[in-house]
């Protein structure tokens, strides 16, 4: 039997308080779940395990409208707004062969070997915060603990200087909250990146920007915009979604003192905490838009062509016909893995190896180094979704 929704009924505060209520109504209603967005777009909500993951799979469901569509003529890229120009060539708007072409420059980068060499220096950062949060005796979870991991990892692996790292968290942050601030912040990231492009084509450094510079050079394979955009997606994606992961996966600790209490005394479950806060609570609730290209079957119903098309991780994450008691936060569950925080096929996260890497080493580096570490404010108090924004106070 069909559940009745509001029309816009996502973005209702009360929603927004617990999510996961709706999500779990989208999953037993049958067929996708229509919903009209603030900015008047319809899309069509899908929340089951297997329904989100047909629908990453799924070929006829992508980014580039224009391609498919009769009505809608691929924009001419050199009329648009700088700000429109990168923003249209960045890796999660973009279908094959652009897609294909674009990773493949820098997935070397991000493999699980190439990731692994950077664990000694990852353990260093860890113990120096680690020991100043000590020394600190209150802090917060943010600032002090998670922020400074992935600025630093990406920011050195990339190759932006020490000195100019701070620019980026405060460009990153006016960026993904989508404020008035942003395109400013984009023009500024571009212009400071051309400079930062033309010393390393004058003096080519060990790091992923002189690569890419040299890329830049061959006109067939990556151009000024695609450059900008692919850059700025790895500092972005590379901080904000593992800034989440980290401070999540502290507060869902220190909320369940039984499961902080397992990991203290066996640091080694770290790598299970970061699964299990990937699940509980990803990173990304609903994917980066997609349109149908043409009428899907998918989720026991059809999905217009044209439209668009929300798959959510986070519905997929709490599905009961996959995991044992969803929407338990347990560090012992068995069926973990078959988590779908990063995606799935071709838009699999770039950066899950280095995420987890990340994440593990500081969970694990707190529960033996912080044994006393609890919240400093009201659990109740938090409500927050978006702790990497809002902060974790804790004491130590």
């Amino acid at each position: 039997m069909a559940a009745t929704f509001g029309i816009s009924e996502l973005w209702d505060p009360a929603v927004r308080r617990d999510p996961h209520a709706f999500y779990d109504r989208v999953r037993d209603n049958p067929g996708p779940v229509l919903q009209i967005d603030p900015a008047g777009n319809r899309f069509w909500v899908v929340a089951g395990h297997a329904d989100v993951l047909a629908g990453l799979r799924h070929p006829a469901i992508g980014h580039e409208v224009h391609r498919h569509h009769p009505g809608l003529p691929e924009p001419a890229r050199h009329h648009l707004p700088e700000v429109a120009r990168i923003e249209s060539r960045q890796l999660i708007n973009l279908d094959p062969p652009d897609h294909t072409r674009l990773r493949g420059l820098v997935s070397g980068a991000f493999t699980a070997r190439a990731v692994a060499r950077l664990e000694p220096w990852i353990g260093d950062l860890a113990d120096r915060l680690v020991r100043d949060a000590r020394r600190r005796g209150r802090i917060d979870a943010v600032t002090h603990l998670a922020d400074p991991v992935p600025v630093n990892v990406i920011a050195e692996l990339v190759g932006i200087p020490e000195a100019d790292r701070s620019r980026f968290r405060a460009w990153s942050a006016a960026i993904v909250s989508a404020s008035a601030d942003g395109p400013a912040a984009t023009l500024e990231f571009g212009a400071y990146l051309d400079e930062l492009a033309a010393r390393r084509r004058a003096a080519p450094e060990d790091d992923l920007v002189s690569e890419l510079v040299a890329r830049s050079d061959q006109a067939d394979q990556l151009d000024r915009d695609e450059l900008v955009a692919l850059v700025q997606l790895l500092l972005i994606a590379g901080q904000e979604t593992t800034v989440d992961l980290i401070v999540n996966g502290l507060r869902l600790l220190l909320t369940h003192p039984a499961q902080w209490r397992a990991l203290r005394d066996d640091p080694s479950l770290a790598d299970a905490v970061v699964e299990e806060t990937l699940r509980f609570r990803g990173p990304v609730e609903i994917v980066p838009p997609r349109f149908a290209f043409e009428d899907v079957a998918l989720a026991g119903g059809v999905v217009p062509a044209y439209d668009r098309v929300a798959l959510s991780l986070w519905g997929a994450n709490r599905d009961p016909a996959v995991f044992d008691r969803p929407h338990v936060f347990d560090i012992h569950r068995g069926d973990v893995r078959r988590h779908l925080a990063f995606g799935y096929g071709i838009h699999f996260c770039l950066g899950a190896h280095l995420a987890r890497l990340e994440s593990r080493i500081m969970v694990e580096r707190i529960a033996r180094q912080l044994p006393d570490l609890r919240l400093a404010a009201d659990p109740g108090a938090l409500g927050s979704f978006r702790l990497h924004q809002d902060g974790l106070p804790l004491e130590v």
